[in-house]
């Protein structure tokens, strides 16, 4: 993008705010007031929305700007920091923490449309040949392919289930301190021994996100205890082999120590000849099947560990052997055909 054409995005939207702010909105339909026993729904509660097909032209602080007014004339008034603008090259959408309730959050969609029929929403915010997108973010894989890999997390974000490659620990109180050296031997190793994964913790087993308390101390003394541990594996652990990270928590509430996710991922190992298997620094040995720990591992387990391991390496080698035969086959098949004919010319 051009500095010009930036400078002239930038003009059309101060422009645009301006006159927008000396228009009186709109009044929306008011929805009738319920008591407080009425009904749950009427009950505040913070939900995560999933705002779809903006406009990537746009950077992400104007996005989130934009975003964050377009919800003032929906009658919700969003804090910043609980606006998450995502942006690739071809597509930018975004996720919203709000406190409401279950009406007001049902009526979103249609208040959304409205406001555009009335020409209130920046028809510029919306990718070209798109439809603003405005819902509830339910999905699993959305947050499990998306904003996992993003910089924040908000409290309460559905992460899906556990699966083989994916474990939760809920990490309350002095979880860092007395249990965490455990489940990284457990869990590690496990990983190490099977397809990879990650753990996760501040998650509860329910797949939602709730952050534990971590300090910039915390994360120096987590790094050591993880790098202490691994090395100590045999065969031993080198750090490309994994990845420990700490992912800010965006909460309601506030609180002086920071709430975080600690992400602790190994990588899948690869095979050099003879399959490896992992025991930890005092000396047990873990697999990963079906989301749960298997171990520490008995002699005849390791062994049928092995088997399946050499059977699985030979069905492979097998498969490549009737590919290549197969492409043999057709090679030879095309060179017959491709021959020329030979003929003898007798001159009598």
């Amino acid at each position: 993008m051009t500095p010009s054409k930036r400078s002239a995005r930038t003009q059309m939207w101060e422009t645009f705010m301006e006159s927008q702010s000396k228009q009186p909105l709109p009044k929306l339909p008011q929805e009738e007031s319920l008591p407080e026993d009425a009904s749950p729904r009427a009950v505040p509660h913070m939900y995560t929305l999933y705002v779809g097909h903006l406009n990537p032209q746009f950077s992400v602080p104007v996005l989130a700007c934009l975003l964050r007014d377009t919800l003032e004339r929906l009658e919700l008034r969003i804090p910043r920091e609980h606006i998450e603008v995502v942006r690739r090259p071809r597509n930018a959408y975004a996720f919203v923490r709000v406190a409401t309730n279950k009406d007001v959050l049902a009526s979103l969609p249609w208040r959304l449309q409205m406001a555009m029929e009335e020409k209130l929403i920046l028809k510029e915010l919306t990718a070209r040949g798109k439809e603003l997108v405005l819902s509830e973010a339910r999905e699993p894989l959305i947050y499990r392919e998306e904003i996992l890999g993003q910089e924040h997390l908000f409290q309460g974000t559905f992460l899906g289930n556990e699966t083989r490659n994916m474990e939760f620990k809920r990490g309350g109180g002095e979880y860092l301190n007395l249990a965490f050296k455990h489940h990284v031997r457990r869990y590690v190793c496990a990983f190490l021994n099977s397809e990879g994964g990650s753990l996760l913790v501040g998650v509860e087993d329910s797949g939602l996100v709730q952050g534990i308390r971590c300090t910039h101390r915390d994360e120096d003394r987590a790094r050591l205890l993880v790098d202490s541990i691994l090395q100590s594996f045999k065969p031993q652990v080198f750090p490309s082999a994994y990845t420990l990270t700490f992912i800010p928590v965006i909460s309601a509430s506030t609180t002086n120590v920071p709430l975080k996710v600690l992400r602790l991922t190994v990588h899948t190992p690869k095979t050099q000849g003879e399959p490896q298997l992992y025991e930890t620094d005092q000396g047990e040995v873990f697999l990963r099947r079906d989301g749960s720990i298997q171990g520490p591992l008995s002699v005849s387990a390791i062994q049928e560990w092995y088997r399946q391991k050499w059977t699985t390496e030979l069905s492979k080698l097998e498969e490549k052997v009737k590919v290549l035969t197969v492409e043999k086959e057709q090679l030879q098949q095309q060179l017959r055909q491709q021959r020329p004919v030979s003929c003898t010319c007798c001159v009598l």
